[in-house]
């Protein structure tokens, strides 16, 4: 403790620094009674929660980590901020002049939920650092859109908290403060009490339970403090996230910086050295969200306040995509399993399984379309549904081909355009454009989209060189999708003249079917086709690796990009037709390979026809299930496909295991 005792010093002056910066920083009041009320019942209290809620999300984050036993867990990547926020959101919406205890029992009960879940869900696949962490942050991208659901069509019950849900520490008085500030403390101190136990989990569970700790006890006892302090600050704050995940990494090097980890593993334990980092971590999570709330409130002379959440995420996804990539990571990946993936369920010849699935396709258009003469196609009361139609089959079509592309390209079959990022970062750009340009016609937002889908798409195609995992390019990918969703979401808060707009992008839906868009993704569905068809053969052979097409005279890494380059385009302009529709591109070529197709000039349109299928079906579900409200397609094609993904990782990754064993 000794030699960390001048590092810790010199940190707890910087975060006094950081306090005196913040509250002498402040905007300017000329009036000094108004100062002093501003001072005292605004912009010390938001410090003070700033530094506790830091504390509680970054201790959090050290409690999993130490009994996981895994460097990538923390209450962002294990589903527990995000059933945190739902079971938040949920009280507030049943119960709208609920107390903040009973949110915070709703916080707890669904971080608990949650993240129980993934913890079984990944003992059925047979554990593995990366999977829990894949599991994790898939179900809680699912918690926090079904969230986004109750925040939008609630907004009445749920009022104010749209905002809170992208994380927001102003506080308005100092009520909050003074009614959690218990609570606050006596879960820090619970960390405080349990740090001998948790060090005995820095030697393994063989090694601990031989020193007589009951570990599973512990382990879970732990675990359910660490949800408590994530509830509890998700409660009060709403979602800041990988501050959690940040924290003890960053006070890991300042720990390493002052040599106490230079000890050997007994004179560590011995010494409680895991003390120290605690308190580093607790210091440096509070001085992250301060700095992220000290961001939050410098911007205020663009004329609105942006989630102090947001600006976490901004910094947390590149450090954990930066961790996922870092020769651990790397190393770490290289034991996970790559054989993801379904046996074909059927065996037939391709020539009938194409007919059938272009059977299914003219039956499923022609029973959503509605009752009118052949002659009114596309004239009468019922065009705008025609469109719709149209535009939701073209849209799967294109989405289900980029993906069938992306997955062939990386030889990956968690790659898609939505597990990617792709389809969120072409979202983002196109609401980059509409802040900037609210009536930008629909060439302007296909060039937006794929500007968005190309920046992604170039940063995966790094990926080709180092032969990523399928972890680690589903969670890449799935951090990105949280990246670009907080970026979209903070661009939300810039009024309301773009924000219905942005809505509908972010959630996906066909309700804006026009010609306009439908000429434009039939012409690049064309000549996307038509730039394929020279490559199919290569496309065939590329699964057998980088050798033989080098042998056989194939220019691999141009015939790459070009693919890419299509994927991209074909992406882009799906997106900025119909929106971020999930899991199409990932589920569609699936489907196909289940059939038993993969030649690509079967895959291909069999893959084609299977999204269009998809996306018909869940825009005319969306459309009457609640009518005469409406479900965006998104929403529906969501939550099959979030279902699917649980299947294919429960599946592979078990059949992988009992493989080896």
């Amino acid at each position: 403790m000794k030699h960390s005792l001048p590092v810790l010093l010199v940190m707890i002056g910087a975060l006094g620094l950081g306090i005196w910066g913040y509250l002498a920083t402040h905007p300017s009041i000329p009036e000094a009674e108004l100062l002093s009320v501003m001072m005292q019942s605004i912009w010390i209290p938001t410090a003070i929660m700033a530094i506790f809620t830091g504390a509680l999300f970054a201790s959090s984050g050290l409690l999993i980590q130490t009994t996981l036993d895994n460097d990538f867990a923390s209450p962002s990547t294990i589903g527990i901020a995000s059933g945190a926020l739902l079971g938040a959101v949920l009280v507030r919406m049943l119960l709208p002049d609920a107390t903040l205890y009973a949110v915070w029992l709703g916080a707890f009960s669904g971080a608990a939920f949650l993240s129980i879940l993934v913890l079984l869900v990944s003992r059925l696949i047979g554990g593995g650092k990366l999977p829990v962490i894949l599991i994790g942050m898939a179900l809680g991208l699912g918690a926090g859109a079904i969230a986004s659901i109750f925040l939008i069509y609630f907004e009445h019950q749920t009022d104010g908290l749209f905002i809170w849900g992208s994380g927001q520490v102003l506080q308005t008085s100092s009520s909050a403060l003074e009614a959690t500030a218990l609570p606050m403390l006596a879960l820090l101190f619970g960390s405080l009490l349990i740090i001998p136990k948790l060090s005995l989990f820095v030697l393994g569970d063989d090694h601990a339970k031989s020193l007589g700790l009951a570990v599973n006890r512990w382990r879970w006892l732990i675990l359910f403090l660490a949800i408590a302090q994530a509830s509890l600050a998700t409660a009060l704050v709403g979602m800041i996230g990988f501050v959690g995940l940040m924290a003890p990494h960053l006070a890991r090097y300042l720990v390493q910086y002052s040599k106490q980890l230079g000890q050997s593993t007994r004179q560590q334990i011995a010494s409680h050295t895991l003390f120290p980092h605690w308190l580093f971590t607790l210091v440096v999570g509070a001085m992250l969200v301060l700095f992220a709330e000290w961001c939050s409130r410098s911007l205020l002379f663009l004329g609105y306040r942006l989630p102090t959440g947001a600006f976490t995420a901004l910094l947390g996804a590149p450090f954990f995509i930066m961790l996922l990539l870092h020769r651990n990571g790397r190393a770490l990946a290289a034991t996970e399993s790559q054989s993801i993936g379904i046996k074909p369920l059927l065996k037939t010849r391709a020539g009938v399984t194409l007919s059938v699935l272009l059977a299914l396709l003219i039956a499923s258009i022609y029973y959503w379309l509605p009752q009118s003469s052949a002659d009114e196609f596309f004239q009468g009361s019922h065009t705008w549904t025609q469109h719709r139609i149209l535009l939701a089959g073209l849209a799967g079509f294109g989405l289900a081909c980029a993906g069938t592309l992306l997955q062939t390209l990386f030889r990956n079959p968690m790659a898609s355009p939505d597990i990617s990022g792709v389809s969120a970062t072409s979202v983002l750009v196109i609401a980059c454009l509409l802040v900037l340009f609210p009536a930008a016609n629909q060439l302007a937002l296909s060039v937006a989209s794929l500007i968005g889908a190309g920046m992604v798409v170039f940063l995966l195609s790094k990926g080709l060189k180092h032969q990523l995992s399928v972890s680690q390019v589903a969670l890449i990918g799935i951090t990105i999708t949280a990246f670009a969703g907080t970026a979209t979401h903070i661009l939300l808060t810039f009024g309301s003249s773009t924000a219905s707009v942005t809505l509908m992008w972010l959630t996906g839906t066909t309700y804006a079917a026009s010609m306009d868009q439908l000429i434009p993704l039939i012409s690049i569905l064309i000549i996307a086709a038509l730039a394929i068809l020279p490559f199919l053969r290569d496309l065939d052979i590329l699964p057998l690796g980088e050798t033989i097409p080098g042998v056989l005279g194939i220019p691999v890494i141009k015939r790459n990009r070009w693919l890419l380059g299509v994927a991209a385009l074909v992406t882009a302009v799906c997106v900025a037709s119909v929106g971020a529709i999930s899991f199409v591109g990932l589920l569609a070529p699936h489907c196909a390979r289940l059939l038993g197709l993969y030649r690509h000039s079967h895959l291909l349109p069999a893959a084609g026809m299977t999204g269009a299928i998809l996306l018909i079906w869940a825009d005319g579900l969306g459309r009457t299930l609640l009518a005469p409200n409406e479900v965006a397609a998104g929403l529906v094609v969501s939550m099959l496909g979030s279902l699917y993904f649980l299947l294919l990782l429960l599946i592979g990754y078990r059949k992988h295991n009992d493989r080896i064993a």
